[in-house]
């Protein structure tokens, strides 16, 4: 593990400065080098606790700004969808999650890039209403399961036209209790292993000096390069789950 231990804080670095910023993107850079050097499924622990940690500390400051109707409709959807997440996970295998899970984030990111039409602006029709739900149902089972619950809400959001204030405060307010109820499934069915404290604690540090980089630079990014950011984030995700079944 020392050998990598580095490159382990440049990308736990780099990933919370990108989660900072948009929302979400800690497990993609950080989560295969997490995984790689601890060789086990504790590598989930640790991109939980660590996202859990980015949450908490940005939450407070963005509640604000969060869309609390959205997020009250996404938050009851998610509490169906964690126990769904086990279930399937523990029925159909990981691979063929992480397919369902791969298809789900690459239809998100052409709802993104505007391939593919999914609600508007103002979308708050019962039909969008029931949509947020089922955004919802997914974030919560990719949470307990992949420990991805960000990807389909910030496409959603974006799909509504959201501000990036308005997307980034209300996915990492939903994160809070997302991973909160992630790290309980895993204490409960598993337990937390002394090797994901002990790595958390260490890499904490390089976590919140990336929160803070990534906090004040999202005043750089302007709405149409957020969109871009997101679309490529959703991608990047879609096809590195595909590619892993493969």
């Amino acid at each position: 593990m020392e050998s990598y231990i580095l490159v382990l804080h440049l990308a736990v670095f780099a990933a919370a400065l990108l989660q900072a910023a948009t929302g979400i993107g800690f497990g993609i850079i950080a989560g295969p080098i997490i995984l790689m050097v601890m060789n086990s499924a504790s590598a989930i622990q640790v991109s939980i606790l660590l996202s859990l940690l980015i949450a908490l500390v940005l939450a407070p400051s963005l509640y604000g700004r969060a869309d609390k109707p959205l997020l009250a409709r996404l938050l009851l959807g998610a509490m169906a969808g964690l126990p769904l997440g086990i279930f399937v996970y523990l029925q159909v295998g990981v691979d063929l999650l992480k397919l369902l899970a791969g298809l789900a984030v690459l239809f998100m990111a052409m709802i993104t890039t505007g391939l593919v039409k999914f609600g508007g602006a103002g979308d708050a029709s019962s039909d969008g209403r029931v949509t947020d739900l089922l955004v919802g149902v997914v974030s919560g089972a990719m949470c307990s399961s992949l420990a991805m619950p960000g990807p389909v809400v910030a496409a959603r959001m974006m799909a509504l036209d959201a501000a990036k204030e308005t997307v980034r405060a209300t996915v990492l307010v939903m994160f809070v209790f997302s991973y909160f109820a992630a790290l309980a499934t895993q204490a409960l069915m598993v337990g937390i292993s002394t090797d994901s404290l002990t790595l958390s604690a260490s890499l904490a540090p390089a976590t919140l000096v990336g929160v803070f980089v990534g906090r004040y630079s999202v005043a750089w990014i302007s709405q149409r390069g957020f969109r871009w950011i997101l679309s490529i984030i959703l991608t990047i995700t879609a096809l590195g789950l595909l590619w892993s079944v493969v």
